[in-house]
């Protein structure tokens, strides 16, 4: 968790002409992002209303979602 709480930090300060968004790419693991959302509970959050972002937010696994991100990378990417 502490490591999403950085990298969101992180996103925030840093104005978007300097991120080299490959490197911000490739600094996710796909296959565990994949496995951080619990499909079934994301499904439920879309309805023919429209989206509601709180149980989206709640289907992500927080701490998968955070062990995902390889922060050397992502660092990397926002010090083009």
């Amino acid at each position: 968790m502490k490591k999403l709480i950085i990298g969101i930090f992180l996103l925030s300060i840093t104005p978007a002409h300097a991120l080299d968004y490959g490197k911000l790419y490739e600094s996710v693991d796909k296959g565990k992002a994949v496995e951080s959302v619990d499909t079934t509970k994301a499904m439920g959050a879309v309805s023919a209303d429209g989206v509601d972002y709180q149980k989206a937010y709640d289907s992500v696994d927080k701490q998968k979602a955070a062990e995902s991100i390889d922060m050397q990378k992502a660092t990397e990417a926002m010090m083009k």
